[in-house]
């Protein structure tokens, strides 16, 4: 498969094909060089708690709510690295605004070939829990089926182990077992409330202070944490740092790379046949931006009144579906690439002009292209748009959620990491990023890092005899 992809199938889990779909899943686990993971949940509760000065007042925060809440999706993307193309590079040049950002140069270039299967298991928590009203809107509004849910949710129950002789070996709780048992790496994006959730929902009833959850975390997840959010805040520095953007904004830098021969990702998936368990996410890029347009000042203006700032700002909008601005995903990149490009253009005139001043002469003149339009934009958005937004990321499930952030941290692979001649990530230079997790509103990320001060807990402690003894 080439580094385009127009779909991306998510393996439909519930509780009438759990026993079918288990030998696969299981299997894509044992196989998986990392597994990417996300949740959608009933609620995550306030602003106020999530952004908490304190880290420490934030996870209690964080516990209290995953105490009362539920997560009703778990999507999970199994990225195996099968090989790994090397070839000469045979050219020079040409090479985007991040290529300063590379971990070392080099004259010949990786293809990252990865096999990805990616499910999503509709959850159905056996207690009572807390639903948030925006949260049930935000779901809604992006797909999430509730009738499904309450008539075929995968059926748990939270905090530490119970007798259930109804239970199934074939269970979430179950699931979540194998996953520590499997010590994989583990990636994110924006992990702390997913670690929180998971730990609550699916493995103990969770410590009461921060520093023995972190100590438990180093023992769960042996393979580490790696979070995507960190990554592209800390590190990379994108305009915008939600998951739709960072993944759209990945492809495309993806499909560059490989056409400009530097180290890219190739994404295989297995020949699924048709099945109402298949469900085809739809993600292609669309045949034409305005990456390489010129816009007059007029036109751009009316390009940048066409999006909803507050969206593509953060990923979000009060106004939902309701809203009467664009909130498509590649529109937004295009306008950012054109900001990017004009202040480049600005900063070369102004050299120029200094040079002039000090009289250097500068033979090389910026290229006159004809300006774009008003009417040629509309004409761009009619082709394009149609009568709906065709071309935004993708549905909003935790599958396909999970497959972005999957997605979009093998591209940061090929970014910043290294081969040599081992498919393991531990061996794959991404050393600097492991067990790191951003903390909004911190110029610091959460070290997941046990401190010699600090012990695991009781829970937890005796849940990890219980698998290491493989007792059910």
């Amino acid at each position: 498969m080439s580094v385009r992809f127009e779909s991306i199938p998510v393996l439909d889990v519930n509780i009438n094909n759990i026993q079918v779909l288990w030998p696969s899943l299981m299997k894509a686990v044992e196989s998986a060089t990392f597994i990417a993971i996300d949740t959608e949940l009933s609620g995550i509760g306030t602003r106020k708690t999530l952004m908490a000065k304190s880290v420490e007042d934030r996870y209690k925060g964080t516990a209290e709510n995953a105490k009362t809440r539920s997560v009703v999706s778990l999507g999970l993307s199994c990225f195996k690295l099968t090989h790994v193309d090397v070839k000469p590079r045979t050219q020079t040049g040409n090479m985007s605004d991040d290529s300063f950002l590379e971990a070392s140069p080099s004259s010949s270039c990786h293809t990252w070939n990865f096999l990805v299967q990616t499910y999503n298991i509709m959850a159905l928590c056996q207690e009572e829990y807390v639903v948030e009203p925006s949260s049930l809107k935000f779901l809604v509004e992006h797909g999430f089926d509730f009738n499904k849910q309450y008539s075929c949710g995968v059926g748990y129950y939270r905090g530490n182990d119970k007798p259930d002789p109804t239970s199934s070996s074939m269970c979430l709780r179950s699931f979540f077992t194998v996953l520590v048992k499997s010590r994989k790496p583990v990636v994110f994006h924006n992990a702390l409330t997913d670690l929180v959730y998971l730990y609550q929902n699916f493995y103990a009833s969770l410590p009461p202070t921060m520093s023995s959850f972190i100590a438990d975390l180093t023992e769960i997840f042996e393979g580490g944490v790696y979070d995507t959010k960190y990554i592209t805040d800390y590190v990379h520095r994108m305009p915008a740092s939600y998951l739709e953007y960072v993944f759209r904004k990945s492809q495309r830098d993806n499909t560059q790379r490989q056409s400009t021969e530097r180290s890219s990702v190739t994404i295989n998936i297995l020949p699924y046949p048709p099945s109402e368990t298949v469900n085809h996410c739809r993600c292609g890029l669309p045949p034409d931006s305005l990456q390489d347009k010129d816009p007059d000042q007029d036109t751009f203006q009316a390009i940048k009144d066409h999006i909803c700032q507050g969206f593509a700002g953060h990923g979000w909008c009060s106004s939902g579906n309701r809203c009467n601005k664009s909130h498509d995903i590649d529109l937004i990149l295009d306008v950012d690439h054109l900001v990017q490009t004009r202040k480049s253009r600005k900063r070369k005139r102004r050299n120029r002009n200094q040079n002039q001043e000090d009289g250097d002469s500068d033979e090389s003149q910026e290229p006159t292209n004809k300006q774009y339009t008003k009417d040629q934009f509309e004409e761009f958005l009619s082709k394009r748009l149609g009568d709906r937004e065709i071309c935004k990321a993708g549905c909003h499930r935790a599958g396909f959620d999970s497959f972005m952030t999957g997605f979009s941290f093998a591209v940061y692979i090929s970014k910043y990491g290294s081969y040599n001649g081992s498919f393991c990530l531990d061996d794959c230079g991404m050393e600097a990023f492991k067990n790191n997790v951003y903390l909004s509103g911190k110029d610091m990320p959460l070290s997941i890092v046990k401190s010699t001060f600090s012990k695991i807990s009781k829970n937890h402690k005796e849940k990890i005899k219980k698998i290491s003894e493989h007792v059910p």
